[in-house]
């Protein structure tokens, strides 16, 4: 498949991936219940979060393919494709989440319906193909994979301290992902950290596939 062609499946999967996203998310600020009680709830969960990153990671990759269909540039800037990546593995730790933690407690219909099945899997599942598949880069180094951490600890960091050190009862968060329901919160913070490692490396292994350590700008 030539480069021009991977671009512009690239820059169709993007652009859906974003305008679906975008319309899912202010859609919510005109829905309440008992997940979304208040506009500031919103923001409050990953899900939302990761997939507004992917989304500007998208936007990103949009303009570096069509400046490679105009033949301005042959490849997207590494600092991109880190970027890329970072999203990437963020919206795909909320995948992997829903699949094995929160499906099996809520039930798949709920949490991969309505909007749930874009937010919590196609938004996803299109970020991880356009990425791996159709996006030219830079093979990527182990180290500058590790920056994909970033928002998964960021997020835990807020999380622990609205949740168990302020409480909702002081103006914190409630426990959104009930983590605290079957044992100590630490137990899930251990699962979930695992959980982030193996998908960087297995985000890592499948984007370098092929891909040469330096590429001609």
């Amino acid at each position: 498949m030539s480069v021009k062609t991977k671009a512009v499946i690239s820059i169709v999967l993007n652009t859906l991936m974003t305008l679906i996203t975008i319309g899912i998310v202010i859609s919510y600020f005109f829905t309440k219940n008992f997940l979304i009680k208040t506009n500031q709830d919103i923001f409050t969960y990953f899900t939302t979060d990761s997939n507004l990153l992917a989304c500007i990671a998208a936007i990103v990759m949009v303009v570096f393919d069509i400046q490679i269909l105009r033949g301005k540039r042959t490849i997207i800037p590494k600092p991109a494709i880190i970027f890329k990546f970072v999203s990437v593995v963020a919206v795909m730790v909320v995948l992997v989440t829903c699949l094995v933690y929160l499906a099996p407690r809520y039930g798949f219909d709920f949490i991969f319906g309505k909007t749930f099945f874009h937010m919590h899997m196609g938004a996803p599942v299109m970020a991880f193909v356009s990425f791996c598949f159709f996006e030219k880069g830079e093979r990527l180094g182990f180290g500058e994979a590790q920056l994909a951490h970033v928002p998964g600890l960021l997020y835990a960091a807020v999380y622990f301290i609205m949740v168990n050190v302020i409480g909702e009862a002081n103006g914190g968060w409630r426990d959104l992902y009930h983590f605290n329901d079957n044992g100590p919160w630490y137990f899930a913070l251990i699962l979930l950290v695992v959980q982030e490692i193996v998908l960087v490396i297995v985000t890592w292994l499948v984007y370098n596939i092929g891909k040469p350590k330096t590429l001609k700008k």
